[in-house]
């Protein structure tokens, strides 16, 4: 009894361990640490921008994704919601001053390669059913998301997404760390955004044609988006 009793409690602490570790903490630098940093664009449309660092706290406005905003300050503690943990953070939107949580803020944001005008944010987007890390793309302009994309990983971060400098074409490519390796299940290593949507890539090799100096890709698709 006493040997069951152990191994449940070793299985329970090692579950915690498990959803402590995927909770890692989504942190960005304030203005008084980092001025070129601070700044920021929303990785969620509506977000609420309220007069203190809470869910309950007086909502002031909401904001359009997309949109940057200054990181002033953060809150003394993180808060954990759907799966995502982060800080509050103390913004500015032109004139306006409030507080967001940190979830909804991208964590890389790339300019398109074919229209200066759209963006792609990436950020975190909590856990699936079976407890995995999900991470989202989506592409916006002007405020308005043109479409959305998810990845399961468990070991994908914002250093190890990079678009492509490609001038024909929005090519993202992923990687977990600095090597290159992507461990995921269910994912492909690019994301390729072409006529207002985002899809899965699972090879992208370029060609040994070059005109003007832009490399031609050709790739395969997933088929899953």
């Amino acid at each position: 009894m006493k040997t069951l009793k152990n191994s449940m409690f070793i299985g329970l602490l090692l579950l915690a361990t498990s959803v402590i570790s995927q909770n890692k903490e989504v942190e960005f630098d304030i203005y008084t640490t980092s001025a070129s940093k601070a700044s920021r664009y929303l990785l969620a449309d509506h977000v609420a921008l309220r007069d203190c660092p809470a869910t309950q706290c007086q909502q002031l406005t909401t904001i359009a994704i997309g949109t940057n905003v200054r990181l002033l300050a953060k809150s003394e503690s993180p808060q954990t919601i759907d799966g995502v943990t982060s800080r509050w953070y103390k913004v500015k939107m032109g004139p306006q001053i409030g507080w967001i949580w940190g979830g909804l803020i991208s964590q890389k944001t790339m300019v398109s390669n074919t229209n200066p005008e759209i963006r792609f944010v990436f950020g975190e987007a909590g856990l699936d059913s079976n407890a995995q890390q999900q991470f989202q793309i989506r592409a916006i302009k002007n405020g308005v998301e043109l479409d959305k994309i998810l990845l399961k990983s468990n070991t994908l971060t914002y250093s190890g997404i990079e678009l492509l400098k490609n001038q024909d074409q929005d090519i993202i490519s992923l990687s977990s760390n600095e090597e290159g390796n992507f461990n995921v299940n269910d994912s492909p290593m690019f994301v390729v955004f072409k006529d207002n949507r985002l899809q899965k890539m699972t090879s992208l090799t370029s060609s040994t044609e070059v005109q003007n100096d832009v490399f031609q890709y050709a790739y395969t698709s997933e088929c899953e988006n």
